[in-house]
């Protein structure tokens, strides 16, 4: 007789999920259930992932200052290294 099997999770060194469910458990019901569950998650650990700047403490610093370049964008190299030589 073989070892039960049980469902694990774990996280690899990159930091990705692995979810084993067993063969046996896989026959017990529909899979496209379990892809759904998959697909639910993935959309909500992309809405989580999504950066948002509220409450971010580098948004206090915004307008601290006034260095009186309004072309930055355009001429950062120039205004961070001078005139080319």
């Amino acid at each position: 007789m073989g070892a039960k099997q049980t469902s694990m999770m774990r996280y690899d060194q990159q930091g990705d999920l692995h979810i084993t469910v067993p063969r046996t458990a896989l026959k017990k019901f529909e899979t496209s259930v379990l892809f759904q569950v998959v697909r639910d998650l993935q959309k909500s650990i992309a809405a989580k992932r999504k950066p948002s700047w509220e409450g971010d403490s580098i948004t206090r610093i915004n307008g601290m200052s006034d260095s009186g370049v309004c072309d930055g964008a355009d001429n950062h190299d120039l205004h961070l290294y001078g005139k080319q030589r």
